[in-house]
């Protein structure tokens, strides 16, 4: 982690150190375990903004409070610190970083945090997270490192971010540049603002890789973003295709959480309306829905294309096959051909070698009358040519033992060749040469 890299970031930006006045009071209270419901509600009344915002929203048909909430502290008792708390945030946040000059598209942002934000909350209450909200908050603000090192870092940010839209990983283009990265980085500034500590880790290790080989507990929350990040489809960068590795970390991270994948894809299903019904309640703009339902044609045309390049794939993948064992196939008989070739020459070199032998022990003997010697050296070429010949049929009996990388390997071949082309040179030169005994030519 490079501490260079956050003092450069507040020492520019010095607005970034704290958050309001009011949004501090209410993490202050939230950290007090003595603190009580009327003192987070009378923080909250602080702000008459805040609280007609939290007062909507709570009265929504999203929270089903069940009766009409008129009061703050009303709000408090009926759904609880931690979630009154966390609307507070949520929309506190959202204000803030809109004051923010940055390029990073505003909208495709926060409809993506806000998916993400919406999924951790579905996938906490699913997998029997105690505290959904808290993981909401975490989906929310996972991200918001982006923004701060955009606005930090605006040129070499610009760069890695056409490369991240091109389909490189965002992280690993940030480690490259800074050392860091903006998971990283949003965990710093959450931070200095004094939220709470496990809002921080989750936002700073929702790209680790432990998460998806932890069974670890504390690792949760972080492991319930990660996975709602992978859930997510609408993406911040444009056009971003969804990357190799990340199907398989989607069904390793649902298995570490005990989320079965029926139960997955089901959550996945219900979650754009449920996203779409929480932004209008929470005020964060995603967009028109003419917008959202270009964007997510987008989405399911690019799926579209991955679908039909993978069964493209899949075919060329089937015909190499095919090829493999058709040439697999003509290999073996091939070494079946040679093998039975070798046994029938075999035997009748051994037949031919047999007599030979038989007609140099008679010419030894004197039974079979050789004056000139012609007899003899016709024997001993029939016996050296026989042996070359048994010679031939050893390497071609290793032949039908060889695997396919050792025939393909050029070395052996020519070695292979080098030996046969000797043992038929031998052949030649014993038919050719005179008797031992014979007379010399005229």
């Amino acid at each position: 982690m490079s501490n260079d890299i956050f003092q450069q970031i507040l020492k520019d930006h010095k607005e970034l150190s704290s958050l309001p006045q009011t949004l501090s009071e209410v993490l202050r209270v939230v950290r007090d375990d003595n603190a009580s419901t009327k003192d987070l509600a009378e923080v909250l009344s602080r702000d008459p903004a805040l609280t007609a915002k939290v007062l909507r929203i709570v009265n929504s048909p999203f929270y089903g409070a069940g009766r009409e909430i008129t009061t703050m502290t009303q709000a408090v008792m009926t759904l609880g610190m931690r979630a009154v708390s966390a609307l507070a945030l949520s929309t506190s946040i959202y204000d803030l970083s809109g004051k923010w000059q940055v390029a990073v598209d505003r909208r495709r942002f926060w409809r993506h945090s806000l998916e993400v934000a919406m999924a951790a909350r579905m996938i906490a209450r699913e997998s029997g997270y105690a505290y959904p909200e808290e993981a909401f908050i975490c989906g929310l603000l996972h991200d918001i490192g982006i923004l701060i090192l955009e606005k930090s870092f605006p040129e070499k940010f610009q760069r890695i971010w056409k490369q991240a839209e091109a389909g490189e990983s965002i992280a690993e283009l940030e480690e490259r540049i800074w050392g860091t990265n903006h998971a990283r980085v949003g965990q710093f500034l959450l931070e200095q603002w004094g939220v709470p500590s496990v809002i921080c880790e989750a936002v700073g290790r929702h790209h680790s890789q432990i998460l998806t080989q932890s069974s670890d507990p504390e690792l949760r929350p972080a492991q319930i973003v990660a996975l709602a990040n992978l859930v997510s489809r609408f993406t911040i960068a444009k056009a971003r295709p969804e990357l190799a590795f990340e199907t398989g970390d989607k069904e390793t991270l649902a298995a570490a959480l005990e989320l079965p994948k029926p139960r997955l894809a089901e959550l996945q299903e219900n979650l754009l309306a449920a996203f779409i019904e929480e932004a209008r309640f929470l005020e964060i703009d995603i967009g028109s829905p003419e917008e959202l339902l270009i964007e997510a044609n987008r989405i399911i045309y690019s799926h579209y294309l991955a679908v039909e390049n993978l069964l493209a794939e899949n075919r060329r993948m089937q015909q190499e096959v095919a090829r493999a064992q058709m040439e697999k196939a003509a290999m073996e008989t091939l070494k079946t051909i040679t093998a039975t070739f070798n046994h029938y020459i075999n035997n009748a070199s051994a037949t031919i070698l047999g007599r030979a032998q038989l007609i140099e022990l008679k010419i030894d003997k004197g039974e079979i009358h050789d004056p000139s010697g012609d007899g003899a050296h016709a024997m001993s070429t029939i016996v050296e040519g026989v042996n070359a010949i048994c010679s031939v049929i050893s390497e071609l009996q290793e032949l039908t033992k060889f695997k396919t990388t050792v025939y393909h390997d050029d070395t052996y071949i020519i070695d292979l060749e080098d030996r046969l082309k000797k043992q038929l040179h031998k052949l030649q030169a014993s038919s050719s040469a005179p008797p031992q005994n014979a007379p010399p030519a005229p």
